[in-house]
């Protein structure tokens, strides 16, 4: 899914707000902008967004050396989420079909998510229980999901925010956790998470990590490992988390299914589903 103009105030946004979170001193600050500025007027376009958010990433850093500048927020993120967890597993503990809930739960932690949001609040957080349980679900039936996890013999899930990984966990805790390998970020990317982020959310208490030895905030294969790219290429299954994943892998023919809530008018019409939709998608025709 390549950027179109409307991404443009959008990552004009992520600018200053990582320029602001990575320095105090204003003049730096607007230094930054100029530099991220300057860069988004020639880069190329036919490129996804998290791409071009890629080179605003390594701008910043250049310029401040500031390697997680995202790194206290993210910490309180999954501090929030661990504290949910108790109500989570009554949650899990009540529902007719513990896989469904647990798929709802992770697909709509995806709201702490800073490239597509100014800001999260631990009252986004808190709300977010509610909203797992209420809001419809579009998209591919979960019992298809199901039954590709059943036949496949390994499953790849694409993790996406710090946070949202605590989320992740208790869907996670419904699958077959010796067939799982769970894969991060490489390098820190806006608030995504990085190995250290999956390990305080728990993550590997359920699945084998690794990372995928790149710091854009999705998963461009070109810019991966290539330990990732054989994985990625050899498993069964993969389950990508958040729209970052969504519109740098929506173009992919392999056996994927998108697990994401649409933040943006460009992704809703891209996928087909409004503002704020809990999706599960399997493209058609794979």
């Amino acid at each position: 899914m390549n950027a179109e103009l409307e991404c443009l105030p959008c990552l004009v946004r992520q600018a200053r707000e990582a320029a602001i979170i990575s320095t105090d001193d204003p003049s730096m600050q607007k230094n930054i902008m100029r530099r991220c500025l300057a860069y988004m007027s020639r880069t190329n376009l036919d490129r996804s967004p998290p791409e071009i958010a890629q080179g605003i990433g390594r701008i910043i850093k250049s310029m401040t050396g500031i390697e997680d500048p995202y790194r206290k927020v993210k910490s309180l993120h999954t501090a929030a989420a661990l504290e949910m967890l108790p109500e989570m597993d009554r949650i899990l503990a009540a529902s007719a079909d513990p896989f469904v809930a647990g798929l709802r739960l992770a697909i709509a932690g995806n709201i702490i998510d800073l490239g597509a949001r100014g800001k999260v609040s631990d009252e986004d957080i808190s709300g977010i229980l509610n909203e797992a349980m209420h809001l419809p679900l579009y998209g591919t039936d979960p019992e298809e999901l199901k039954t590709e996890i059943d036949r496949a013999d390994s499953v790849l899930y694409l993790a996406d925010n710090a946070g949202e990984t605590v989320f992740d966990r208790k869907f996670l805790e419904q699958l077959p956790g010796e067939k799982i390998t769970v894969a991060v970020r490489g390098a820190p990317a806006i608030n995504d998470a990085t190995l250290d982020d999956a390990r305080a959310a728990g993550l590997d208490r359920v699945a084998r990590l690794i990372d995928n030895g790149s710091g854009t905030p999705a998963t461009v294969l070109s810019d991966c490992s290539e330990e990732f790219r054989q994985i990625f290429e050899n498993t069964d299954l993969i389950i990508a988390k958040g729209q970052g994943n969504y519109e740098s892998l929506s173009s992919s023919d392999a056996n994927i299914y998108f697990l994401f809530r649409v933040k943006c008018d460009l992704v809703a019409e891209h996928s087909g589903f409004p503002v704020g939709s809990l999706v599960l998608l399997k493209p058609s025709g794979r």
